[in-house]
């Protein structure tokens, strides 16, 4: 990334060449287009944590330096797509650029806002706020966005909307339907689901859009205690093994979860201290909202 230095430190001007190959790492494409311009900076970055970043480089590197960015994440899109007749994969970085998919989206799901063009790709923020690029040329229709999140049908309401309203019976039902499909990474109910994808899904179903991934899931809605969990609590936990990967699972009840399990390569239900036999638990949350079954 070449930039005029315009009286930018040179300090500065390494750390923003390191945090566009940084992105372009991440999303196949450099996604941090920043310049200096008289006082101070400007251009765009991909995701408020770039902001953050580039914020931060400024306070130490050029102090008295303006800040002018666009956070295409946070853009208000104009045009979303849609899957046509088949899941629409989402993917982490370009076709050709590794293909670790993102998120997918199913028919009838919510669209996927489209918030910059590449080439050959779309850069989307689906549902859930996972950002991502589509080919050009794969099978999607588009439409106008209206709204925050556009989708046939009423749009789903998000984990934190003081609104919301949701059973406990419902999600845990969707939940359970999806026993005994695959584990597929960033799958949602296609070919299989992750572990996200399987809470995302279960809830969507009901009407509440959850984020995308599994470290947002774990802040949404409020901590509970061991002794209160109920169903439809979430139990947000990191694996025991070196990688210490984020998961989360959903309560069957004070005793029993279910959850897509990347070690067993399936979706599946088991007793809480079981799971914690390969996880351990870093937070049980529980969403505002839920209408418990009469018992």
């Amino acid at each position: 990334m070449s930039l005029p230095t315009v009286g930018a430190p040179p300090s500065f001007l390494e750390a923003v060449a390191a945090l566009s190959e940084e992105a372009g790492s991440r999303y196949g494409q450099p996604m941090v287009g920043v310049r200096p311009v008289r006082g101070g900076i400007c251009g765009f970055v991909a995701v408020p944590s770039q902001e953050v970043r580039l914020r931060e480089l400024v306070a130490s590197e050029w102090p008295n330096a303006g800040v002018r960015l666009l956070i295409l994440a946070n853009r208000r899109a104009r045009v979303g797509v849609s899957p046509s007749a088949s899941p629409l994969d989402i993917w982490r970085r370009p076709p050709g650029m590794g293909r670790e998919r993102t998120t997918e989206l199913l028919p009838g799901d919510p669209m996927a806002e489209v918030i910059a063009f590449r080439g050959d790709h779309l850069l989307v923020r689906a549902p859930g706020s996972a950002i991502g690029w589509v080919p050009r040329d794969a099978a999607y229709s588009v439409a106008p966005v209206m709204g925050k999140i556009a989708g046939a049908g009423t749009a789903p309401l998000a984990a934190g909307d003081p609104h919301l309203q949701w059973s406990s019976e419902r999600v845990l039902a969707t939940a359970l339907l999806q026993e005994g499909r695959p584990y597929v990474w960033g799958g949602t109910g296609g070919e299989g689901l992750d572990c996200s994808g399987l809470l995302w899904r279960a809830f969507l179903t009901d009407g509440v859009l959850l984020p995308r991934n599994s470290r947002a899931q774990r802040t949404v809605g409020v901590r509970v205690t061991r002794a209160q969990l109920r169903t439809g609590d979430l139990v947000g936990a990191v694996s025991r093994g070196p990688r210490r990967t984020s998961h989360v699972a959903l309560c069957i009840s004070a005793e029993e979860v279910i959850h897509a399990c990347s070690e067993q390569g399936v979706v599946r239900r088991e007793p809480l201290r079981d799971f914690e036999q390969r996880y351990r638990i870093l937070t049980l949350r529980r969403l505002p909202g839920s209408e418990l079954p009469d018992r």
